[in-house]
């Protein structure tokens, strides 16, 4: 597993299975959201494993409609792309934090998960899950609307990993940390040697795990 131990928070992700490269294939691929209307015109790239790139530009240049792209939440609209069939993604983005249940709690939340993806769950599972996210039992039985945005944010990496993911997508992932937590995300993505593709404002951030 790749492992930050620090502050008692580590964002810990499971390691998957290793996959033939490209895992993403893009060819002349335009996406938008209203049909004959494209906001990027011809993509073609590969993602292949161990890519980590970030995503650079002003606000409204496409980056986060090629994101969700990528992440299967938009099609095509011509052009294709064809993914590995044993791909999995874990993808964040600040928006996220708004359909949360702020009437649940992260230890009702990730139960949830765990029951939902295995059929099964046990307390001490759940929370040792948390806990790698900072998430004490106090934080954990906390309602989540009562939660700071930051505290959100790593309830949402906490979800993220629980599959294993191949692929990260992180959509501005540091909006709503504090320092620390940019710092243990930071730690954590320098030493993840799976595929990483982020948009960010923070040069500082990027400059310290892409490779451009």
């Amino acid at each position: 597993d790749a492992v930050i131990a620090e502050r008692a928070i580590q964002f810990t992700f499971p390691n998957p299975e290793r996959l033939s490269p490209p895992l993403i294939a893009i060819r002349q691929a335009d996406v938008g959201y209203v049909e004959g209307k494209p906001i990027l015109r011809r993509i073609h790239e590969n993602i292949d494993t161990n890519d980590r790139v970030a995503l650079l530009g002003a606000n409204g240049n496409g980056k986060s409609t090629l994101m969700k792209l990528i992440a299967g939440k938009l099609s095509p609209m011509q052009g294709d792309m064809v993914r590995s069939g044993k791909l999995r993604i874990g993808y964040f983005s600040q928006h996220q934090t708004e359909e949360l249940d702020i009437e649940s709690t992260p230890f009702q939340e990730m139960a949830r998960m765990m029951q939902q993806k295995t059929g099964d769950w046990k307390e001490t599972a759940v929370r040792a899950r948390l806990g790698a996210f900072g998430f004490g039992k106090t934080l954990a039985d906390n309602r989540i609307g009562d939660l700071s945005g930051g505290e959100k944010a790593r309830l949402l990496f906490a979800f993220m990993s629980f599959d294993a993911p191949h692929l990260l997508l992180l959509d501005e992932p540091t909006n709503n940390l504090d320092d620390d937590g940019i710092g243990h995300l930071t730690t954590f993505l320098m030493m993840y040697d799976k595929t990483v593709i982020v948009i960010s404002h923070d040069a500082a951030f990027l400059n310290s795990f892409t490779d451009g």
